[in-house]
């Protein structure tokens, strides 16, 4: 116990904090001998109300859209994932390369196509090529003008036309995966464990298809759906360098939920961050207006009526404010 609460224990009740340090008789002779506003707080106080009232409107339009239970788990989620904390420490490598396995699923079927379909010994000299630059060449812009300007030679002297267009979607698809050093990465990672079938990713797909049809809030139901699964996601995770303790059914639950819920709010999650930048904007402003108001209470002040107003925006920030700092 401190002096203040010691001494205010040995006053009579009249006398005693009704409220912080505040007595009954304290407020009674406060109400009785309220000082007079001053000027510049009330100017103070209503500049900052003006600038709420300006971003207001902003808070109220961004608001309409319906961030739910769901998309709100998605956020906080997503502020784990991107922040390494709690149970999705050490993840967020591991989901970059599964989405973008998935995301790019096509073009690796098209490579797989490729290198199985065409076994001549000119394009097994170009397979052999471009493996050597996947070991060698880290730097994904070299290693995309190398590789075509390889295929370009071989098009222009291919005269069956059904090869020259499968080598054109050949370049197509390793183009397109080597947008991504992670890409690259992969890549590297099918030829080192000598994987011929690449349509791991597609199952992974299909699968992740089903997640989206559970309820994504639900982990032991998407844990059961990796179980009945287990054999393709414990092959993804050793593909991709997933630690043995970490491919358990409850981390690659995790994992899959995540994507699935990105590509599910993905675009609604760009309009909710307009919304908390502005309620950031918005907070200023509010601090200030909250401070003013407290340096000049209603009993010791003779108040202007503008400082029991409502501030404008109050409602949404307190439903948001947990989620500004993400």
């Amino acid at each position: 116990m401190n002096n203040f609460e010691k001494n205010s224990q040995q006053k009579p009740w009249w006398n005693r904090p009704l409220l912080g340090q505040v007595s009954l008789i304290e407020r009674t002779i406060g109400a009785i001998n309220r000082k007079p506003l001053p000027e510049l707080a009330l100017s103070l106080h209503d500049t900052e109300i003006e600038e709420l009232n300006k971003i207001a409107p902003t808070l109220q339009m961004l608001d309409k859209d319906k961030y739910n239970n769901q998309f709100l788990l998605y956020v906080n989620i997503k502020n784990k994932v991107e922040n390494n904390l709690d149970e999705y420490k050490d993840l967020h490598t591991f989901i970059k390369i599964l989405s973008f396995a998935i995301h790019h699923s096509s073009y690796f079927k098209t490579i797989q196509r490729m290198e199985l379909d065409y076994q001549g010994k000119t394009q097994g000299d170009l397979y052999e090529l471009i493996e050597q630059q996947l070991y060698t060449n880290p730097d994904r812009f070299i290693f995309k003008k190398i590789v075509n300007e390889e295929i370009n030679k071989l098009i222009n002297k291919v005269i069956n036309e059904p090869t020259k267009q499968a080598l054109i979607s050949y370049k197509e698809a390793l183009n397109a995966i080597a947008e991504d050093e992670i890409g690259l990465s992969l890549l590297l990672l099918l030829k080192k464990y000598k994987v011929v079938d690449y349509s791991i990713f597609n199952t992974i797909s299909d699968i992740l298809l089903q997640f989206r049809k559970q309820d994504l809030e639900n982990l032991k139901a998407l844990v059961l759906v990796v179980k009945v699964n287990i054999e393709h996601f414990e092959k993804l995770g050793r593909l991709i360098g997933i630690p043995h303790e970490s491919n358990e059914p409850i981390v690659l639950a995790k994992i899959i939920q995540y994507i699935a819920l990105t590509h599910k709010y993905e675009n609604l999650n760009y309009r909710f961050k307009q919304l908390t930048d502005n309620l950031i904007k918005w907070e200023k402003h509010y601090q200030t207006v909250l401070e003013v108001r407290q340096e000049y209470p209603r009993h010791k002040y003779q108040i202007h009526e503008n400082f029991v107003k409502v501030i404008p925006g109050e409602n949404i920030y307190l439903k948001y404010k947990d989620y500004l700092n993400y």
